[in-house]
This record gives structure tokens, C-alpha cells and sequence, in this order.
């Protein structure tokens, strides 16, 4: 998180940029790192997500006139809401424009405001930099005289994403954004939305998110076409099994009675999904017993099966993740988020941490010429006013 006096220079800024008015409210929604379980929750499977403490902050302060006034030190770039007709305008604020919308569905009218966003998570690397302003949009609804529960948060921050600003994501980053909680991992059904916290029970090792510096855009990516692979494997895997509601309520033994009868694209994207749901189970008992040799094992299988079968690393992913395993102390290592740019995170000795950050920039701009950046994390507190 950022410093308390970096914090304090931004209400100097806020009320330089909107002027001077009623109290100002602060909140923060953080960024996460999925441990294991990618490209599983809009197929209906499991998760293992941890918030982290890099996020996004809220400055905002009801106003009397419309417009609302936006402005993203992220971005550099202001923004107005014409309140009595929102409407999308393809920028950054369509998020804060989804989640304003539909936050009237549950409060009615709602009034104009002020807003500054500022913070420290890294934009399109996979980090959930989209569900942090949504979510801590949403949170600071309350600011406007409309307070949401957990679960309408969850519900509304997607909505805006998917309906309004229209990328197809899944509930992993806005649940994970949410509940987040220092010093443990969330076990997710993003089917039923049933959760448990699972204590991070490693002492020793450390989480290093390894951001390659290559960004990407889940609009422009393959991520639409991969959605739609799917829903084309569950239909040919339906009619050979029998109806499912989402490939994972495909068991391994169904899978592999009904693989060879599918195109080969096809049967690779439902392998990864069984098989990945299989492996976040199996990374939670480790992680619930300190067991980071498995842990780690499963995380570099995970890797593997998006590389390979589900097709979604790239170069400077697959780049990373080897040359970190290459290095002393590192359990495992996976690429998070939904691929196609963005980052790595790592498993790492304590003990070793100092010599892994020493040694792995150099190597992997020698393999690939891009700048890496690298943070050292645990699991953190979910979204809250500060």
C-alpha cells in the first residue's frame, strides 16, 4: 500500500483539482493473484484467489451539480458522468459509469459526486486492475447515501463490467477483490458461489509477482474465443454424457470416456478446465497443511496445461515462469490472470528472495528485452473504507 503521507498529498490534490467542499471519503479495493485455478470460474469450477496490497484508492465527495467530475492519476485522464443519462464512451470511467448505473437499481436516484482515483496495481497485467475501480466504485457508493452488502458488491462490480463496459469476465476477480483476508486464501466455487478462507499456512516462502512489463486487453485478446470453445466442447460432451451445466461437472473418468470423440482443439481446452479443477482442490488440502512442495508442483502443472492446452501464455510468460524455476528456492511458479501478457507469481523461499530479485531481471531481459518488474507479497485485506 502506499505511504500515509503520499495518501494525505492527495487530498491536497483532490480539493486543488475539484475545490474546496464536504468531507471526503477514502476507500481501497485491492488487486489479486489467483494461486491456481485459471479460466475455471466461467466454467462454473473452483479457485483459489488471494487479494494482494497493491490497489486501487477512491477519493470521493458528494456534490451538488451535474456532471460528476472523474479524474485517474492511473490513466492521467479526467472524465464526466451526465448522471440524469448515463451512457458508455469507451474509456477508463465506463467502469465507474456501469457501477454508478446499476447501483440506482438497488438505491434509486442517486446524487453527482467528485472522484479521484490513484494507486500502485499495474493496469491490464492480471492483476484484477478493472474489478479494483469497480469494486472500490461500488464500496464508495455508500459516500452517496447508498451502502451495499458483500454480496451485492460482487454482483453489481460484474454487472458493470460484462453488461456495461462488455468484457465477458467471470466472478473470480470482483469475489476475490471483495473478501479478500489477510493472511488467507479463498477457496471459490464460482458455481454457487460457496467460499472458505484458507489459512496461507506457509511460513517460510514468500508470494513474488513478476509483472513481464508486456500488457494486455481482454477485449482484444483470444479471451472471447476461448468462452465460446468451451460452451462448444460442454454441448459435444453433453450429448455423449448427458447434460452438464458447465464443463466442470465433467469428472476426469467422463472426460476421458468422451475425449477422442472431439475435435482436438476442442478436447484440449476441456482437458485443462477438468483437470485445473482437480488441481485447485488438491492445492487447497496442501495449502491447508503446509504441504508447498505439492503446492508447488500443482502451480508448475498449471502453468503447463494453460501453455499447452489451453493456449493462452505467451512467449514472455513462458519466458519468466522457466527462468524463475531456474533460480534457488523457487517451489513453484504459474502465470495468473487470464494470460496473453501480464504476470507471473512465484513461490518463493524466504531465504531466497534477495537473490531470486538480484538475478531474475537480468536474465529475462536478456531472453526476451523486456523490463520485468517484481513485488514481494502475502495475502491481504479485501476491499474497504479507510
Amino acid at each position: 500500500m502506499l505511504e500515509e503521507s503520499q495518501i494525505k498529498q492527495r487530498f491536497v490534490d483532490f480539493e486543488s483539482r475539484f475545490g474546496r467542499g464536504d468531507v471526503i471519503d477514502l476507500y481501497f479495493a485491492p488487486g489479486r493473484i489467483n494461486l491456481i485455478g485459471e479460466h475455471t470460474d466461467y466454467n462454473g469450477g473452483y479457485v483459489l484467489p488471494v487479494a494482494v496490497d497493491l490497489g486501487t484508492y477512491l477519493m470521493i465527495r458528494r456534490s451538488e451539480l451535474s456532471p460528476a467530475r472523474l479524474f485517474s492519476e492511473n490513466v492521467d485522464l479526467d472524465a464526466r458522468i451526465l448522471t440524469a443519462e448515463v451512457k458508455r464512451d469507451g474509456d477508463w470511467a465506463d467502469y465507474v459509469r456501469g457501477v454508478y448505473l446499476y447501483a440506482q437499481e438497488y438505491c434509486g436516484d442517486l446524487p453527482p459526486f467528485d472522484a479521484l482515483y490513484f494507486g500502485d496495481l499495474p493496469l491490464d497485467a492480471g492483476l484484477a486492475s478493472s474489478a479494483s475501480v469497480a469494486v472500490a466504485t461500488a464500496l464508495g457508493m455508500q459516500s452517496l447515501g447508498c451502502a451495499l452488502e458483500k454480496d451485492d458488491i460482487v454482483k453489481l462490480s460484474l454487472k458493470a463490467e460484462t453488461d456495461f463496459v462488455g468484457v465477458p469476465v467471470g466472478v473470480l476477480d470482483p469475489f476475490s477483490v471483495t473478501y479478500g483476508k489477510k493472511g488467507q486464501a479463498i477457496f471459490l466455487n464460482c458455481k454457487t458461489l460457496e467460499y472458505r478462507y484458507v489459512p496461507f499456512n506457509l511460513p517460510d516462502v514468500v508470494l513474488i509477482i513478476g509483472n513481464t512489463g508486456t500488457r494486455r486487453t481482454l477485449i482484444d485478446s483470444e479471451y472471447r474465443k476461448r468462452r465460446v470453445e468451451c460452451e462448444e466442447a460442454l454441448e459435444l460432451l453433453s450429448a455423449r454424457l448427458g447434460p452438464k451445466r458447465n464443463l466442470s461437472e465433467v469428472s476426469i473418468n467422463e472426460f476421458e470416456r468422451a475425449r477422442y470423440s472431439m475435435p482436438e482443439k476442442l478436447e484440449k481446452r476441456a482437458e485443462h478446465v477438468v483437470y485445473e479443477n482437480v488441481r485447485v482442490e488438491e492445492a487447497t488440502r496442501s495449502l491447508a497443511v503446509g504441504d508447498v512442495a505439492t503446492l508447488g508442483h500443482l502451480m508448475n502443472r498449471s502453468h503447463e496445461s494453460l501453455r499447452d492446452l489451453y493456449e493462452v501464455s505467451s512467449t514472455e510468460l513462458d519466458a519468466l515462469q522457466r527462468i524463475s524455476l531456474e533460480q534457488q528456492g523457487v517451489i513453484g511458479c504459474r502465470m495468473t490472470g487470464a494470460g496473453f501478457g501480464g504476470c507471473v507469481v512465484a513461490l518463493v523461499k524466504k531465504d531466497n528472495v534477495d537473490r531470486y530479485l538480484n538475478r531474475v531481471p537480468t536474465l529475462y531481459y536478456q531472453s526476451t528485452h523486456c523490463d520485468a518488474e517484481f513485488v514481494v507479497t502475502r495475502p491481504g485485506e479485501g476491499a474497504r473504507k479507510l
